[in-house]
């Protein structure tokens, strides 16, 4: 038990460390100005991966109509990435509406082997980009009509290479929700609070591919997705930090006009999956961030053990207890700052039954995401042997 004890201490003082650094982020974090001068604006292109989209793909196409951002400076360019249905027939017919949009189709021979179909398609979509910014969002996001006029006004400043923002999951009203939907919304809306404490921070640990903007030029300069184009997920992350790695300032988009919402899931199979996925690039961060992750997930993984530890009276009731609440307490105040930060009120409530969904479910998508496989897309992947493909394509994106 001695070692256990260690454990504890050693990986609950990184732990720790890593709040009080996200804390002191989510503190210094500058807030965005909204620049209303169109001349000010840079040039964009939106570039969006889409694949079998065509339930959803609609509303992403009304949302970006409908943007109050200067017509003759951003295009959307849509690429789409071997659908079997009329998702790009859907995007061609939207010829009257002032925002132009174009579709490349990728066939199935095309996306090379063993390297992620997402960023291949979304590396070919960039090459044909003219705007000064890049633009990423997902086929079945939405957002509201200030949402570009607030991502890119902070790029006013020359010294602004990238910026991410508030990613929320939304499921519309009509719809049934599932048991887990109060924990899956929260969750999601805690990776957002963590990329703004680390970004605040001067790190890039978390950023969000449905909301995120980068300089063309950089892009370009630092070789696109090239240093982690065969990881599986990452084209968000990755991307701005390579981007501060090379003297680049990136932001975060703390303001609700800057919000871009999706609709979750519908399967906890799903919701597995899709967790896999993210947490497959686990062991590509830099060694500072690999530092901090490992010691968060060790710490995670001491509460685990301490439960049937307890259970079997190796270790007394009050280490279990004790842990839970340094768990509770850190993420209870990080969701209270990110939430107000973001001018949202924080359930306390139902933060807190979630809170005992979070750890496991994070352990559990860790430990498959890196060394077993899951299926994403009609493809799977795996941690130990990379991208393999299978011959049903899957019908969810993200």
């Amino acid at each position: 038990m001695i070692f256990f004890y260690l454990f504890a201490w050693i990986s609950g003082l990184i732990y720790l460390a890593f709040v009080v650094i996200v804390l002191v982020g989510l503190k210094r974090l500058p807030r965005t100005v909204i620049n209303e001068k169109d001349d000010d604006l840079p040039t964009a292109t939106i570039v969006i991966a889409a694949r079998d989209e065509e339930t959803r793909i609609g509303r992403l196409l009304d949302s970006l109509e409908a943007q109050d951002y200067p017509r003759d400076k951003f295009n959307v360019i849509i690429i789409d990435d071997r659908s079997r249905d009329n998702t790009g027939d859907l995007v061609r017919k939207r010829t009257n509406n002032g925002v132009s949009f174009e579709v490349l189709r990728i066939q199935d021979e095309e996306s090379p082997e063993g390297r992620s179909p997402k960023k291949y398609a979304l590396s070919r979509g960039i090459e044909l980009a003219t705007g000064e910014v890049i633009v990423t969002t997902d086929a079945d996001c939405w957002m509201g009509k200030r949402w570009l006029r607030t991502l890119l006004s902070p790029f006013v400043d020359p010294n602004v290479h990238g910026a991410t923002g508030v990613s929320r999951f939304i499921r519309p009203e009509e719809d049934t929700k599932p048991w887990w939907s109060d924990y899956e919304s929260l969750e999601h809306l805690f990776y957002s609070v963590m990329a703004a404490g680390t970004i605040g921070a001067g790190h890039v640990a978390n950023a969000h591919g449905s909301n995120l903007a980068a300089r063309k030029a950089v892009y370009d300069r630092i070789g696109g997705y090239g240093s982690n184009d065969k990881v599986a997920s990452g084209d968000d992350v990755f991307l701005l930090q390579d981007v501060a790695k090379h003297g680049g300032r990136v932001v975060f988009i703390e303001r609700p006009e800057g919000y871009v919402y999706s609709q979750p899931v519908n399967t906890i199979r799903e919701w597995v999956n899709q967790r896999s996925r993210w947490s497959s690039k686990g062991f590509y961060y830099p060694p500072y961030l690999m530092f901090l992750l490992v010691g968060t997930f060790a710490f995670y993984a001491t509460i685990a053990a301490s439960l049937p530890l307890t259970f079997t009276r190796k270790l007394k009731a009050g280490w279990s207890i004790y842990l839970i609440m340094i768990k509770l307490l850190a993420e209870t105040i990080l969701m209270d700052r990110g939430t107000k930060l973001f001018g949202e009120v924080m359930p306390l409530g139902k933060f807190l039954m979630t809170e005992f969904l979070h750890a496991p479910s994070i352990l559990y998508a860790a430990i498959r995401g890196q060394f077993f496989s899951f299926t994403w897309k009609g493809q799977t992947y795996s941690g130990l042997d990379g991208l393999k493909r299978t011959p049903e394509a899957g019908k969810r994106s993200r």
